[in-house]
């Protein structure tokens, strides 16, 4: 089949079958207002990102890096996730989007869960610096594979307070086995462009979350086809029998993205968890997108 033609499909067929990043409230190529760019050095390339600050800032407070899940190559997938650091600007944290290697602005090449830990770790110790962030209190949060990416950068850190991975790829084995994505999806992505550098575990999280020092929110749909609820219930299991603090909550009835049932209250189950974890000033207004 002719390359150009079947990446078109491909990329038709994930963005149906697997896009997980948040409602865009705004109009298309708008970011949430009052970020500021930022451009943060990490190994062979310079992440992107959009800083969120709280009106008012007397004190240090929480950070949060803000991680999307796949989003096709032509997207800016942090046009979406600005809104979400807006809501957490809101709520008392300084808030950052990222953009993952492999889509722009940052660029370079997806490399689905290798390299990009390393970059949310860049990412997390650049906030950390910050005028008005406690660096004591830097937690991530990441959808689908963001979830995967942010568990992997948890691993490697203990800048990492606590995490939030919403749907998150656990073992990238299981993972191929067990969606529902089309066999093009599956040739082309999982076992093809994936397969390009490294194994299969060494983008799991799965086999590094024993190294994990801080806390773990796990979130999952129970009816999810495209990441099914077995990821998370396995590095939590995992995690439960080294000691290390996890928490798994379960939307009922709830399927890929944080949007639909069992999704309605999931801002409020993360918000309650970094408070508990980290502390914030205040709650804000946020929607559950």
């Amino acid at each position: 089949m002719n390359r150009i033609i079947f990446s078109s499909v491909f990329i038709i067929l994930f963005l149906n079958a697997f896009s997980a990043f948040a409602q865009h409230p705004g109009d298309p190529g708008e970011n949430a207002p009052g970020g500021v760019e930022v451009s943060i050095p990490s190994e062979d390339i310079s992440i992107y990102g959009l800083l969120y600050r709280p009106k008012k800032l007397d004190k240090n407070l929480p950070g949060v890096v803000i991680v999307h899940g796949w989003a096709p190559y032509n997207s800016s997938p942090i046009e979406e996730y600005s809104y979400v650091a807006k809501e957490y600007s809101d709520a008392g944290y300084v808030a950052l989007a990222i953009t993952m290697r492999g889509w722009k602005p940052t660029g370079g090449k997806d490399d689905c869960g290798l390299k990009q830990p390393r970059d949310v770790v860049s990412a997390a110790k650049w906030l950390s610096k910050q005028r008005g962030v406690d660096p004591d209190k830097i937690a991530l949060r990441g959808q689908s594979l963001g979830g995967q990416v942010v568990l992997s950068a948890a691993a490697l850190s203990s800048t990492i307070k606590t995490t939030a991975a919403y749907f998150p790829i656990t073992d990238f084995r299981l993972w191929g086995v067990t969606t529902n994505h089309n066999q093009l999806v599956k040739d082309d992505y999982i076992y093809g462009m994936c397969t390009a550098e490294g194994t299969p575990e060494d983008r799991s999280p799965l086999y590094v979350s024993d190294k994990i020092t801080g806390s773990v929110l796990l979130l999952h749909g129970e009816n999810d086809k495209n990441v099914v609820i077995a990821h998370s219930k396995l590095i939590y299991q995992k995690m439960l029998e080294s000691k290390q603090d996890v928490t798994l909550y379960v939307a009922k009835g709830g399927g890929h993205g944080s949007g639909g049932p069992g999704w309605e209250n999931h801002n409020e189950v993360v918000y309650k968890y970094f408070q508990e974890k980290m502390g914030v000033v205040n709650k804000g207004k946020h929607n559950d997108k």
